[in-house]
């Protein structure tokens, strides 16, 4: 008997009426269960070798390309795309690589040098306001008035949405100088206007309706996290968050990778379903519906995920009247979410 034997008969007996509980039990004991790291290693270089040999025939067939998928780790535990996760639900996509602006690329490294960069500007970190949010280990935050100009200022092929751009800009990011922030050479000679203002600058406003943050791996930037929150309908907040992969020496601009995003783990006792929804312009949004307690807690149906041009997205809805007072298990505001998905189109 082997170890994935072992395990396949101990999540079918949990999973298919050998138990009296009405709970399934498999997420609790698929989480006790050990990692076994050296079948780890060896799913990992055979994964490798089955990359290496047919990501090429894969990328030419277009197969690796193509909408966002949901995965049920409690019934598919350790996939090759996450083979350190059993249980939880994910959302399986594609990312395509994009290089930056040289001039923002520049500003950032020298913020990771804790530079100013010729501009003048200060190393800045940010912090999102908002839920399930990207961890982020660095300097290179950035804000800016609206999400048409962060879709400018990047170079991005971000989507728009005029439902979005005509509703009310909420705070989004917080940004704050790396202090001590030291004075460029030759400030002392600066008048005391020129002096104000350049303090001005540096000192970002504390809160912006659109920006980025930056994550760093080791001194190199890895992704870019461009966000936005809009209100709507007079109530309605809409969090918009996309995860963007940046080109580097060894992962060229164009590159397709794929990713995943590991969702509901610490509420793996909950039972997911999705529902697939296809905007006009063709974009299949997945928006997870909990059926064992999403009545209770509407909040949980409150998401969308799908990818667009190998950039991910994560929408996430706010009702006016709060979580706990929705009598209809969150449809409401999940009508709002399919509205602001259709209103989406490619940036000019």
């Amino acid at each position: 008997m082997t170890p994935d034997r072992d395990e396949a008969l101990l999540r079918r007996a949990l999973q298919e009426g050998l138990h009296p509980a009405e709970t399934d039990l498999w997420p609790a004991v698929a989480e006790a269960l050990p990692a076994r790291e050296k079948r780890y290693r060896r799913r990992t270089r055979a994964l490798r070798l089955v990359i290496c040999i047919g990501a090429p025939l894969l990328l030419a067939a277009g197969v690796l390309l193509g909408q966002a998928e949901f995965t049920n780790l409690r019934t598919n535990p350790r996939p090759s795309f996450a083979p350190d996760k059993n249980t939880g639900y994910a959302i399986q996509y594609d990312q395509t690589a994009y290089q930056l602006p040289d001039r923002l690329m520049d500003s950032l490294m020298a913020h990771a040098r804790d530079e100013a960069d010729d501009d003048g500007l200060a190393p800045m970190h940010s912090s999102f306001s908002g839920r399930n949010l990207p961890s982020t280990n660095g300097p290179g935050g950035r804000g800016y008035a609206s999400w048409t100009e962060l879709t400018a200022a990047t170079g991005l092929p971000l989507l728009q949405s005029d439902l979005l751009d005509a509703g009310k800009p909420m705070d989004a990011i917080w940004l704050f100088p790396t202090w001590p922030t030291p004075l460029p050479e030759g400030w002392e000679s600066w008048s005391s206007e020129a002096l104000n203002a350049y303090i001005n600058r540096i000192n970002l406003p504390q809160t912006l309706p659109a920006g980025f943050s930056v994550a760093w791996q080791d001194d190199t930037p890895q992704y870019l996290y461009p966000r936005r929150v809009d209100e709507i309908h007079d109530g309605y907040t809409i969090e918009t968050q996309a995860y963007v992969l940046l080109a580097s020496e060894d992962r060229p601009a164009g590159t397709s990778v794929p990713g995943h995003q590991v969702y509901f783990d610490k509420k793996a006792g909950l039972i997911w379903d999705v529902e697939e929804y296809t905007t006009p312009s063709g974009i299949t949004a997945l928006l997870p519906r909990c059926t064992s307690n999403g009545k209770g807690s509407p909040w949980l149906n409150s998401y969308a995920f799908f990818e667009q041009d190998g950039i991910f997205y994560c929408l996430d809805v706010t009702p006016y009247d709060g979580f706990g007072q929705i009598e209809d298990g969150g449809e409401a505001a999940r009508a709002v979410l399919k509205e602001v998905l259709d209103s989406f189109v490619p940036a000019a």
